[in-house]
């Protein structure tokens, strides 16, 4: 009995309250007063919303300039176009073939980029194997229309971060000429280089200087050779110009000078020349990451990359090159300074040097940073030692062809 008066007393209970419950929430329902939840009987908070899994946003890079170089001349054997960022785009190239009234062209597509008002949407070039650089839209990207023939190579530089386009025009055959030699003073205007405060020494106008003497003491011994320099002054020269002019110039031997220094004590100088290769070493790495204006890391990251453009023939031809320059510009300082050290061909990642089509090398002439060699390169007579060195090595390597 316990038990049924006990259900029953429930089931009694059940029907009131739902009578109970019924009346309350009409009565809720029509009014207007004070809304708040009942203490014993607080609502439960709505549960947050869960996020929507989103891309992680990425900041647009931003094209800010296009130069071409090379292409100065009516008859210039190449072009190079530099796109110029702020920020590192996304991108992939594309050679596209001639296609109705559309010439052969090489598309860069770009991701997550965009360009400046100051970027001329069309340049007309017409030289070099390039009809112009154009933008295009509704996908960004930039299109180098070429002339018929002509071809390109694409790879990128950083910090700052650049595309590189360069251009060959299609191949003419050209009676015999005069050989054409190309120096390129290391550095100038913003750009100084490496400097030794005590002695009064800029790596840009040390470089400048045995470039003139080099030029003259080689028109000297090959009076039928022509020399130029990529600057005869103090001004600002971009890496990527100067090996472009060697190009477009179809030079026979492209050499840039320069002279080292270390943050570190020197216990020996010396003179270094090297050509364009992957390496390992520390040292040279240190040195490509200060005369290319950039961090060992950026270095060692593209070197890979830059290495597939470089040309069986012509790295021979820039190892051949070097070793006579090497050779002979250690026999003429030792002339000054008998402990003169030899520190070899060797290679490096020298940005200046990437994409040359001709025997190229980066002599290091002398340490600045070594007090024996800085105070020998404050006497005229060192500097003519080692241009002339520099000068017999480059006639020894043309003269043996």
């Amino acid at each position: 009995m316990r038990s049924s008066r006990k259900h029953a007393c429930i089931r009694g209970w059940t029907n009131t309250s739902k009578l109970f419950l019924i009346g309350l929430l009409l009565l809720a329902a029509g009014c207007q007063g004070d809304s708040s939840p009942n203490a014993d009987r607080a609502l439960p908070e709505p549960l947050p919303e869960l996020p929507g899994r989103s891309k992680p946003e990425r900041d647009k890079a931003r094209l800010v300039r296009i130069d071409v170089y090379g292409a100065g001349a009516v008859d210039a054997a190449g072009a190079r176009v530099v796109l110029l960022f702020e920020g590192a785009p996304l991108f992939h190239q594309q050679q596209l073939p001639a296609q109705g009234i559309l010439p052969a062209r090489v598309a860069i597509e770009l991701e997550d980029a965009e360009w400046g008002d100051a970027v001329p949407v069309s340049q007309s070039i017409d030289r070099g194997g390039l009809k112009r650089v154009r933008l295009a839209t509704p996908n960004p990207r930039v299109v180098l229309d070429l002339q018929p023939g002509a071809s390109g190579r694409v790879f990128y530089l950083t910090d700052p971060y650049r595309i590189v386009v360069d251009v060959s025009a299609a191949s003419r055959s050209r009676p015999k000429r005069r050989p054409l030699v190309v120096l390129d003073p290391g550095h100038g205007g913003h750009e100084p280089g490496a400097a030794n405060e005590q002695h009064g020494l800029v790596e840009s106008q040390v470089a400048l200087d045995l470039a003139e003497l080099t030029a003259s003491r080689l028109r000297a011994i090959m009076p039928r050779a022509r020399v130029m320099l990529t600057r005869a002054t103090d001004v600002d020269l971009s890496l990527e110009e100067r090996c472009a002019l060697a190009n477009a110039m179809e030079a026979d031997a492209f050499v840039s000078i320069h002279l080292n220094a270390s943050s570190e004590p020197v216990r020996k100088g010396g003179v270094t020349t090297f050509v364009l290769d992957t390496t390992n070493d520390r040292q040279a790495l240190r040195l490509a990451a200060r005369e290319n204006g950039t961090r060992v890391a950026e270095v060692t990251g593209i070197q890979g990359l830059l290495a597939k453009h470089h040309r069986r023939s012509q790295a021979e031809g820039s190892l051949t090159l070097a070793g006579k320059i090497q050779r002979h510009t250690l026999k003429r300082g030792r002339s000054v300074l008998p402990k003169l050290s030899d520190r070899g061909v060797r290679r490096a990642m020298f940005y200046v040097l990437v994409g040359a089509r001709m025997p190229s090398v980066l002599v290091e002439a002398s340490f600045l940073t070594y007090e024996p060699e800085a105070r020998a390169l404050t006497r005229h007579n060192y500097r003519r030692a080692l241009a002339d060195g520099i000068a017999s090595g480059v006639a020894s390597y043309l003269l043996a062809r």
